[in-house]
């Protein structure tokens, strides 16, 4: 499906995606996380803001539960791909 196509739809087959924080649908294109916690995808946007509401002053435990998620995973792909580095 074309990207133009999928920005006029105004509702969901099986092959689309709800971005879960802004309730958008993910285009072919968008770099979206996945989070296992909510069993649910994220879209760039939904990034920015699930990291600003995690940081923020106006922090809420949605966010923090999601971001420190990422975090660790985050972590733990860049401690293997060290460890792939050293070891080959």
């Amino acid at each position: 499906m074309s990207m133009e196509k999928n920005k006029n739809l105004n509702w969901v087959d099986f092959k689309e995606d709800i971005c879960f924080v802004t309730g958008t649908i993910l285009l072919w294109d968008d770099k979206s996380r996945f989070t296992h916690e909510f069993d649910a995808w994220v879209s760039e946007e939904g990034q920015k803001e699930i990291e600003k509401r995690a940081t923020g002053k106006e922090s809420d435990v949605e966010a923090q539960i999601i971001y420190a998620e990422w975090y660790a995973q985050d972590e733990a792909n860049a401690a293997n791909d060290e460890f792939r580095k050293w070891h080959k």
